[in-house]
């Protein structure tokens, strides 16, 4: 290609034969591993402002090639909600670094410590069909074929635009543009563009353009169109843009999002404000091609729009987001109406902290009602139908039915007096309905809603302040388990307060199990005064061909999700190698104060887990393993044989998330090798020995007493029963943490560990 080798074109993307191709990427599924930051990260806080920490990683040998034209190599990390990418500034072989030309967001591994990331855009990873790669020196384009393509009569389509439409105004000025129709037409094939140096992340992929673009446009209309194969996202209606419409508009195939109404800067001027504005009865689906934190529709600082009738899916990320303030500052959007939206297919088990419907700060007069938003698989944590993030207040949420949304169909981080009512909440890997901060205000109304388990644990998250009202609600678990409320039975919930006039019994669906919601005549939730929601003004309307048009995408029937495992918590290092960080949670270091695998000793096999302390560090808890294993009923059991060198101390203990969090068994051995439970010295362990200990606590409302036992080498159990919890109400795990707590130099070994409950 001419216009290439001579540095006239470089395009990032192709499609052959109308299909998007894949730019020559390894691995061809799934990921890389970081091997290690930079610098350790030991302090996470003061990391997020320390760009020497979001400018590369370490590798493992072998994963990133010297590869020709490594200038064009691009990496793609994952963090949690975004995913940036990269170009490689320097890659020192001799240390196994990789070093940016521009920085993420976040510190790289601040989310995982083995972060994710895969590259793309070198010859040598152009091993699959359907791949392709561009070489920017020769202008050689190179494909691999699919199975019966037949490169003679196929159509191959580069793009060179980025914009493909510009309403182009100037609001500022009173400029204007009124009553212009796009109607009937397809806009096709635009290109990404980024500089090297800029920052490419950023929470709903904000930093994107589009390849229609408005600013101050009024009463324009969008009807009818394909918006398809798009570089970044499809529209933005930006500064000064009201009274506009996207209507039936079939918008798919995108490197980034769908549409986005607003700035993500409240305009102090009333006529750069964007308001007012529509987006109906659209099909925007298979996003996030290139940029995967793209959003079906984004509504930023921008007030007074309506989101209705849309069929949004296949998104890496959320479905719909609106505001953009963190907090309790005042409104920069409200009166946003989200209704009989079809939401589904979002995350894919690729970014997390997502929702269906996710909102930001305080939105007086925003409705979210009417719509069926289901399938929401996130990588880690956060796959919730209806998000109320940071701050969002004054919200009402009704008549939407959420189900198989991985963490709960509603999730609330915190917020005021939002309105929860008449919702169908059902199956979830974990608590269906969420709260989260609990703060000294009304968090929301929630009533009159079905809340439907397989799995008995309708609650997650922190309930403990009561700041919330939570009555005539219906529970029900379809697997007859016993329902717990965050960890009380149904008596001991009412008896708080909470749910007074709250019913468990069957709602009365025609086949929830198959997820069909509909009422059965004489239903029982009915007659507690559920409205039953219609779900047949769902999506869209109209041409019986554009309503079943979104049938056509082939899916398995989606099953109930799996319900989370207990999550035994179990190592013996054996499958790990000498020098890596424990992989059973977060190792947390300091200078030289570091929690390694080593073969120096081993209760069993060849490998433990060795703690090294040190002096002088900022925090004597340092260094310290912690990690997030969920018990909530049952009998837990930890078990771990440790080795404890001169002067070792050790600390160990069992936490829920509560704000303040409660703690349930804890114990310390000393210096002096005294084993302190609750301030009593109970016995005394040797240095230099293999000791093994075995602590036991019921959970749920049988919580209170826990059971030590301590065995030294293989001589007799020493058994304690009857010993107190660090706090009253403590009754599940969610946090637990191995401490070194010495102040000088000194070291201990652990192997074996293991936590489970039966």
């Amino acid at each position: 290609m001419p216009a290439v080798k001579a540095g006239e074109w470089y395009f990032h993307q192709l499609w052959v034969g109308g299909t998007r191709a894949v730019r020559a990427r390894h691995p061809n599924q799934g990921y890389l591993r970081i091997a290690d930051t930079l610098k350790p990260l030991t302090d996470r806080t003061a990391a997020r402002g320390d760009a020497s920490y979001k400018v590369g990683f370490k590798y493992t040998p072998g994963d990133i090639p010297h590869c020709e034209n490594l200038d064009d190599l691009q990496v793609v990390n994952y963090h949690s909600w975004t995913a940036s990418l990269h170009w490689v500034k320097q890659l020192d072989e001799a240390e196994h670094a990789v070093h940016f030309t521009n920085q993420s967001a976040w510190p790289i591994g601040y989310w995982e410590a083995k972060e994710r990331y895969h590259l793309e855009n070198y010859f040598e990873a152009l091993d699959a069909p359907g791949e392709w790669y561009l070489n920017r020196t020769t202008g050689v384009l190179s494909y691999w074929p699919r199975e019966g393509e037949d490169m003679t009569r196929v159509e191959v389509v580069a793009p060179r635009l980025q914009h493909l439409v510009l309403f182009d105004s100037d609001p500022a000025a009173g400029k204007a543009i009124d009553y212009v129709t796009l109607r009937g037409l397809r806009f096709t094939h635009s290109e990404w563009l980024h500089e090297k140096e800029k920052m490419a992340d950023g929470q709903a992929a904000v930093h994107l353009s589009a390849a229609i673009v408005a600013t101050g446009a009024r009463n324009c209309l969008i009807e009818d169109c394909e918006i398809a194969h798009i570089g970044e996202y499809a529209v933005i209606l930006a500064g000064g843009c009201k009274h506009n419409t996207i209507r039936t508009c079939h918008i798919h195939d995108l490197g980034g999002g769908g549409v986005r109404l607003g700035e993500t800067v409240l305009p102090a001027e009333p006529e750069l404000q964007a308001e007012y504005n529509t987006v109906d009865n659209c099909f925007i689906h298979d996003g996030g091609h290139v940029f995967p934190a793209g959003i079906g529709v984004w509504i930023g600082r921008s007030s007074y729009n309506t989101v209705s009738h849309n069929e949004i899916c296949d998104f890496f990320y959320s479905g719909c987001s609106v505001g953009w303030s963190w907090g309790y500052a005042p409104s920069s959007a409200h009166h946003n109406i989200f209704e009989y939206n079809h939401i589904h297919n979002l995350g894919k088990g690729v970014l997390s902290d997502m929702g269906g419907i996710y909102s930001l700060g305080r939105s007086p007069g925003t409705v979210e009602r009417y719509n069926l938003i289901h399938d929401v698989e996130s990588y880690s944590y956060g796959g919730w139908g209806l998000y109320t993030d940071e701050g969002s207040s004054d919200i009402v949420l009704e008549n939407n039915i959420c189900y198989n949304c991985k963490t709960g169909g509603f999730h609330q981080h915190y917020g005021r007096m939002n309105i929860v009512r008449n919702n169908i909440f059902a199956f979830s890997k974990t608590g269906v309905i969420q709260r989260s901060r609990q703060e000294p205000h009304i968090s929301f109304l929630f009533k009159r809603n079905i809340i439907l388990t397989h799995h008995g644990e309708p609650l997650g998250g922190n309930w403990g302040d009561g700041n919330y009202r939570l009555d005539r609600n219906i529970y029900f678990d379809i697997a007859d388990t016993e329902l717990s409320f965050d960890g009380y039975d149904a008596d001991e919930w009412r008896e708080m307060g909470r749910d007074r006039h709250s019913r468990i019994v069957d709602p009365g669906f025609v086949d929830a199990r198959n997820y069909d919601f509909r009422l059965r005549d004489r239903a029982a939730a009915i007659r507690l005064g559920f409205d039953p929601i219609d779900t047949s003004a769902i999506g869209l309307y109209g041409d019986p061909k554009w309503v079943a048009l979104p049938r056509s995408i082939a899916r398995e029937p989606s099953p109930l999700p799996d319900v989370a495992p207990r999550q035994p918590f179990r190592d013996d290092f054996e499958d790990m190698q000498v020098g890596e960080k424990a992989s059973l949670g977060s190792c947390n270091e300091e200078g030289a104060a570091t929690i390694r695998v080593t073969d120096e000793v081993a209760r069993s096999g060849r490998h433990s887990l060795k703690f090294t302390d040190a002096p002088g560090l900022t925090h004597d808890w340092q260094p310290h393993l912690s990690a997030n294993p969920v018990f909530t009923r049952g009998t837990a059991t930890m078990s771990f044989d440790i080795l404890l060198r001169e002067g070792a101390v050790f600390w160990h203990e069992w936490r829920d998330t509560k704000s303040p969090y409660r703690v349930g068994p804890s114990m310390r051995i000393t210096a002096a090798g005294d084993v302190v439970i609750g301030g009593q010295t109970l016995t005394t362990v040797p240095r230099d020995e293999w000791v093994h200990v075995e602590m036991s606590a019921p959970l749920g409302s049988q919580a209170g007493e826990w059971t030590l036992r301590v065995r030294v080498g293989e001589g007799k159990t020493q058994t304690f029963e009857g010993l107190k919890i660090g706090t009253d109400g403590w009754r599940q795990i969610r946090w637990i943490v191995f401490v070194s707590l010495a102040t000088e130099a000194t070291v201990f070994y652990m192997d074996n560990i293991s936590l489970d409950a039966g």
